[in-house]
């Protein structure tokens, strides 16, 4: 594997002899000195783009790190020359043969910047290139150092979060200090969800209480919250985020705006312990609402269990006390006013098919709910057809708006982890009246049918060229954490006593699971060539 440098900014460097008169280290092709009686000399990327033959960017305290240099483009190494200008402490670089030796130590977890100059025959004005090494914190080291929080800001290339709570955490809020992307904050942070509050390694809700998180490299803006998400469920380690992504990536291609919660991979860090790699996500609330652009004001409703099913019935078939029966209200005055959604299920539970596709625009958007049954009914996420939702009563446009939630069981497993067929499929009739009126009215049935076509094609969101695409993204960027986490993790996930039915056979390591769900993504694609229109 080659490892290509990236230029660095512009540098100024004090060290004598290295880059001439100016001091000054460049950019390719950026800048050039006028020499007077000739051209201008310039090294442009393609003259001379440095690179290495770094096997792994990705490594740890302790390792020892070895590479050479060397020219790539029309130049060679013998027209330039090539001068190290900051290395670690106790690094050497051997100017002959172009190599770096670099035994790191305990203390040198983080990113670590190795600059280099190269500067033509007669080129007083050198240009700067940087090799980037990730040393991961290692605490198997016998004098290991814990990692500095304010500096440790990324490992291997991910964010790293660190939180710093007095007690254990529990599922009660507690005041916790959070450090990430180099800066303090004080906060409240509690064990989140159900079944999963139990895991080992649990999910987190997290409440800054003086400054908002700064996310503007991530999202583009700041939160007042931030969800982490366990992977303990998910030894693929990208479930959730690819649905969430998918979410998206269907609103994009429509060219609607949607509620699309956001999400980014991140290592956490819990009481100076190395605890895993995480999925941060919005949390759905106002503020979320606010950032994605629409009117806050309005009722949010969670659909916390299998009655939020637009019946008149429960999710066992009894009369509801209430039509609201299933859901939560999260925000919105006063508090105990769900008169927009009991009419809304009023309105979906007594209407026939027909009728009910005929008038659904007037409560909520037709494209969020057939694009919502799409979702679900692809990935075959049995516990997020009815429950695991939200609806928004959005005061602009008075109808409500549909947010995803939940999808440890998507993807070819259970929220158990045992595995689900890529050829099932599930119409969820009984769970979502919606979706029963779109596949009992001819009409409803075409269109739906007629969407998920168009979002296939062409490697659209609902096509299996997109699913791997995004696979190899995450893999690249997340293939080392998710091996760490996988190590550290792997024995509590085959020995956690919460699962649900025989693990035998069923449980992956990280990169079977990795391969069953490439694999799973396949079958399901031709279960749906063999029964959906092309």
């Amino acid at each position: 594997m080659i490892f290509l440098i990236a230029c660095a900014t512009p540098v100024v460097i004090d060290e004598p002899g290295i880059s001439g008169d100016s001091g000054t280290l460049i950019e390719p092709g950026e800048t050039v000195r006028d020499t007077g009686s000739g051209p201008d000399v310039v090294i442009s990327s393609e003259d001379c783009a440095l690179a290495s033959d770094l096997e792994d960017a990705w490594l740890w305290e302790g390792d020892l790190v070895r590479y050479t240099l060397d020219c790539t483009g029309s130049m060679s190494t013998d027209e330039v020359e090539i001068t190290a200008v900051h290395l670690p402490s106790g690094a050497t670089f051997d100017a002959d043969e172009l190599s770096v030796t670099w035994q790191s130590g305990p203390a040198d977890a983080g990113t670590v910047d190795m600059i280099f100059s190269v500067r033509a025959e007669d080129d007083e004005i050198p240009t700067a290139s940087t090799v980037t090494v990730w040393l991961a914190d290692n605490p198997d080291l016998v004098d290991a150092v814990p990692p500095d929080p304010l500096t440790y800001t990324e490992e291997w290339g991910l964010p790293v979060l660190f939180l710093e709570a007095g007690s254990a955490l529990s599922q009660s809020d507690q005041s916790v200090t959070v450090y990430y992307g180099g800066r303090e904050y004080s906060a409240e942070a509690k064990i989140r969800g159900a079944s999963s509050a139990s895991y080992p390694k649990p999910s987190y809700t997290i409440e800054f209480t003086k400054d908002e998180l700064d996310l503007t490299a991530e999202w583009g803006d700041t939160r007042d919250h931030l969800l982490l998400l366990t992977t303990f469920d998910d030894n693929s380690y990208v479930r959730q985020k690819l649905i969430y992504d998918q979410w998206a990536a269907m609103a994009a291609f429509w060219g609607e705006d949607r509620l699309t919660p956001r999400t980014f991979f991140s290592v956490l860090y819990l009481n100076g312990a190395y605890a895993g790699l995480y999925v941060s996500l919005d949390r759905v609330d106002n503020e979320f609402i606010k950032h994605m652009g629409f009117d806050n004001d309005g009722g949010l409703y969670k659909a916390i269990n299998h009655d939020a099913n637009f019946y008149l019935t429960d999710s066992g078939g009894r009369s509801k006390d209430t039509f609201h029966d299933g859901y939560e209200k999260k925000e919105g005055e006063p508090e105990s006013d769900f008169g927009v959604l009991d009419d809304l299920v009023s309105f979906t539970g007594n209407a026939a098919a027909g009728e009910l596709i005929d008038g659904l625009g007037d409560w909520v958007r037709p494209e969020e709910m057939m694009d919502w049954f799409l979702l679900v009914y692809y990935s075959l996420a049995e516990d997020s057809a009815g429950k695991n939702s939200y609806l928004y009563a959005d005061p602009d446009s008075g109808v409500f708006l549909y947010v995803p939630w939940d999808f440890n069981h998507a993807w070819g497993q259970n929220w158990y982890t045992l595995r689900t067929s890529a050829s099932s499929l599930n119409s969820f009739t009984s769970s979502n009246r919606i979706f029963w009126a779109y596949q009992n009215d001819s009409d409803g049935w075409a269109t739906l049918q007629s969407r998920y076509s168009a979002m296939r094609k062409d490697g659209g969101p609902m096509s299996l060229a997109w699913q791997e695409q995004r696979l190899d993204d995450y893999y690249a960027e997340i293939q080392p954490a998710a091996e760490r986490d996988w190590a550290k993790w792997s024995s509590n996930y085959q020995s956690y006593g919460g699962w649900s039915g025989s693990r035998s056979g069923s449980w992956q390591d990280f990169e079977g699971e990795k391969a069953y769900l490439y694999q799973w993504l396949s079958e399901r694609a031709d279960t749906f060539d063999a029964t959906w229109p092309q």
